[in-house]
């Protein structure tokens, strides 16, 4: 089959499994050309590039040998500051400068596509919307510190980077930083290190006139990053330096972290994300629609994808994407019946209920149990196949039954790696749609686990 560059770049994500395919770096890349021996797709920074080269290549890399040929492979071109886009990014093109204390403070690791004016509004997310926008056009001034919070997919990342890339346009002079919790501890650690170090981490963190910290709930039971991060906290604030932080859960529930830091989170706004209701569903389609260039889905189809989907944002542009690309590739009416038969020939086991009151002990004792093994098996390194799926099982029925962090979940099978929990999801996904054997056992398992 000869494919166009958008069908076989759908299909490789498609292939890659729900978790990598929405990774907010991939969904920047728009595919350019396809030859027999090169993908070529743009991305706009050169950050994208390295993200996506560092993280994703030999997979895909593989997929396309598995699609195209042998000699098949993703070229990546990253946009430069000059507008132009090139290849590869050059270190030594760029000699050295003495930094410029007037220039605009530009925080790389913001994602230039989630701005307010791309972010839905909905009655469940108005307050998060509202008070974003306010902390964006007055930093420092409303609303110190911001604590957004809400379940996995409804958008405290958009808001996050939003209120980054419009304090950049309004207040150019202002350092920006965003940061995810797991990073702001792996450097804490770093810093203990040397104490040059130390001083470069606090200099880094305790400068900025905005700090953006993504999942706070990473902090629980890492004594000694809450311990640098209260000193942050107290620092930038007492300087009118903004703070804004996302969390799974509102501060009371951070049960492992310190009271004095719980407390001081509740000391601005604290607003809360729901799942969207119908008719902002509808409208995040049709935006979804516009920025993948997804022409003529009729709105029956819009329509029957928002009654079916109503998790969260990812699950529901996640399907879109499924929809239109199974459409696109074996050329398809896009028609309410065929979107119908695409979700539901995708093995997805029952949604996540009672997520609150279900534990990773929970599932653990249950998955252990069916296969007649001990909860140390579970939790041990051995690579026997007896072992190795019901231990994937449990890993996947913890992404799919709880609110757990990756690390929490890491954490409670005793791996420090949460990539080990994501290989793990991906794998269960792939097998339960082609096993029916193996997706009435997970149904079973959850089941008994609800």
């Amino acid at each position: 089959m000869r494919y166009t560059p958008d069908q076989i770049w759908l299909k490789i994500l498609s292939e890659l499994g729900d978790t990598i395919r929405e990774d907010v770096y991939l969904r920047q890349a728009k595919p350019m050309a396809l030859t027999e021996s090169e993908l070529t797709v743009s991305v706009p920074s050169v950050y994208t590039h390295e993200q996506i080269a560092s993280r994703f290549l030999p997979d895909i890399n593989g997929l396309l040998e598995k699609q195209i040929g042998a000699n098949c492979r993703l070229k990546i071109i990253a946009a430069q500051p000059d507008g132009k886009r090139h290849p590869e990014p050059s270190v030594s093109s760029t000699p050295a400068t003495e930094p410029d204390d007037d220039a605009p403070s530009t925080d790389t690791t913001l994602n230039p596509e989630y701005t307010f004016d791309r972010f839905v509004v909905g009655t469940g997310n108005r307050l998060s919307h509202a008070a974003s926008l306010a902390v964006s056009e007055n930093p420092g001034k409303i609303y110190n510190p911001l604590f957004i919070y809400g379940g996995v997919g409804l958008g405290k990342t958009h808001l996050l980077h939003a209120i980054g890339n419009r304090i950049q346009e309004v207040h150019s002079k202002q350092k920006v930083l965003y940061i995810s919790s797991e990073t702001f501890m792996n450097e804490y650690i770093d810093s203990i290190i040397t104490r040059t170090t130390a001083f470069d981490f606090r200099s880094k963190y305790r400068t900025v006139d905005v700090l953006l910290i993504d999942d706070i709930q990473f902090l629980q039971r890492k004594e000694g990053t809450q311990e640098e991060f209260f000193h942050t906290f107290n620092e930038l604030h007492q300087n009118s330096n903004h703070i804004v932080m996302t969390s799974d859960r509102p501060p009371k529930n951070l049960e492992t972290v310190e009271e004095r830091l719980r407390s001081r989170f509740e000391w601005g706004m604290v607003a809360d994300i729901s799942p969207p209701q119908f008719e902002t569903r509808i409208a995040i389609l049709r935006q979804k629609c516009e920025d993948q260039n997804l022409e003529n889905v009729p709105d029956s189809v819009l329509s029957y994808i928002a009654e079916a989907i109503q998790t969260n944002i990812r699950d529901l542009e996640g399907s879109l994407i499924r929809v239109a690309a199974e459409a696109s590739l074996f050329n398809e009416e896009l028609t309410v019946d065929f979107a119908r038969n695409v979700l539901n020939n995708v093995a997805t086991p029952a949604p996540r209920i009672n997520s609150k009151a279900i534990t990773a002990e929970d599932i653990q004792k249950v998955v252990a149990g069916y296969f007649r093994l001990k909860i140390s098996d579970l939790k041990s390194s051995t690579r026997t196949k007896a072992i190795v799926v019901p231990r994937q099982i449990a890993m996947y029925l913890c992404r799919q039954l709880t609110n757990l962090s990756l690390m929490e979940i890491a954490d409670a099978f005793g791996r420090q790696d949460h990539t080990t929990i994501l290989h793990a999801n991906n794998r269960i996904e792939e097998s339960i749609r082609a096993d029916a054997e193996l997706y009435q056992t997970i149904n079973f398992l959850i089941e008994d686990i609800q």
